[in-house]
């Protein structure tokens, strides 16, 4: 019952000024394609790549493969992924987009753009990385390759000891 509570209570956070690198990211209470609840801050000790993207974007299927290449090399060692797909998809075309492109992280389907605004998008792809402690290591509008993968979440990602924000 306790669950069910906070659960049905979930929403985004409201967000007055501009978001920039080091700020708080702003927390949510979302369900993914598959009805799994996510919420941002039960992963505030992990780093996580929140990215926006459309299924008929050139950048999000070029980059999407590298993304799921990266998640599964490092999602053992805490990495999260989620994606978000624009407000004016479809479940279908979302959906064919995951099978087509073999996506093994929770995808969003952000309807209402409710999380967009939260997070201020105003194009796609952008990707926000979030380090421990739900900092903004970086926001990075177009597509990412390994490199911006690497630079961004790699030194998080490489160490042998537990997650701390310090290490960011």
């Amino acid at each position: 019952m306790l669950f069910f509570l906070s659960v049905s209570s979930c929403s985004t956070e409201e967000v007055a000024e501009e978001i920039a690198v080091g700020d708080t990211a702003p927390d949510f209470c979302l369900k993914d394609m598959n009805g799994n609840i996510i919420i941002l801050s039960n992963s505030a000790e992990q780093p996580v790549v929140l990215r926006f993207f459309e299924t008929d974007c050139r950048f999000c299927r070029a980059d999407t493969p590298i993304i799921n290449v990266y998640f599964e090399k490092y999602k053992d060692k805490g990495l999260q992924v989620f994606y978000v797909a624009a407000y004016h998809e479809t479940k279908e075309s979302v959906s064919s987009f995951m099978e087509a492109l073999d996506v093994p992280f929770p995808v969003i389907l952000d309807k209402d753009a409710k999380l967009a605004d939260l997070y201020q998008v105003l194009l796609y792809p952008q990707t926000i990385m979030i380090a421990p402690g739900r900092k903004i290591k970086a926001i990075i509008p177009g597509g990412v390759g390994e490199a911006e993968l690497d630079e961004m979440v790699g030194p998080y990602l490489q160490q042998t000891h537990g997650p701390t924000a310090a290490n960011w």
